[in-house]
């Protein structure tokens, strides 16, 4: 099954990002907006894994519910990855970088010993959308210089989430959530 970690988002402040990526997507760039269900802050995709695996996971999680603390999340900015000049995801930052960082580095450490890649970049993020040509991309850079982004959660859990891919897109369902201390 293909799996994720992730923060989850407050509904509420799902619905203040869907009412803005509407406004947004009037620049009509050539992408792929992200269904306000699943938006999101990835902490470490897993790709494919195998079900026997699973219980080793959440005992991962669970170690870093009892060693992290709850954060309160602000969003901060907007963000292209890799970079505004040839940009193939939209995102808005978060300003607890360094916090979800440690979060992250332990969740790799310990997700390597069950022989996943360990990977060393991480940017604190939630995926608005994902760019399928440059169409309009300035057009959507221009808009966004207006747009003071508000948005402020307390991150109190981290979830494992089962990614189903299906042709109108993705649903995600959760598997397992472990409360931060």
């Amino acid at each position: 099954m293909r799996l994720f970690i992730a923060i989850d988002i407050p509904q509420d402040l799902k619905d203040v990002l869907s009412r803005l990526l509407l406004k947004l997507k009037k620049s009509d760039v050539d992408a792929k907006w992200v269904l306000t269900q699943n938006l999101h802050l990835s902490l470490k995709f897993l790709g494919e894994v195998d079900e026997a695996k699973i219980k080793n996971i959440e005992e991962i999680l669970d170690s870093a519910g009892k060693q992290f603390s709850s954060l309160e999340l602000n969003f901060e900015k907007f963000g292209f990855f890799p970079d505004e000049k040839r940009p193939r995801v939209f995102f808005v930052a978060t300003d607890k970088e360094e916090e979800l960082k440690k979060i992250y580095s332990f969740l790799e450490d310990n997700l390597q010993k069950l022989d996943f890649v360990k990977e060393e970049r991480f940017k604190s993020h939630i995926t608005l959308a994902r760019f399928r040509s440059q169409r309009n991309t300035e057009a959507l850079k221009k808009q966004i210089e207006s747009i003071a982004i508000k948005g402020k959660f307390q991150a109190n859990e981290i979830t494992l989430f089962k990614s189903i891919l299906k042709p109108q897109g993705p649903t995600y369902e959760k598997i397992a959530s472990v409360l931060l201390k």
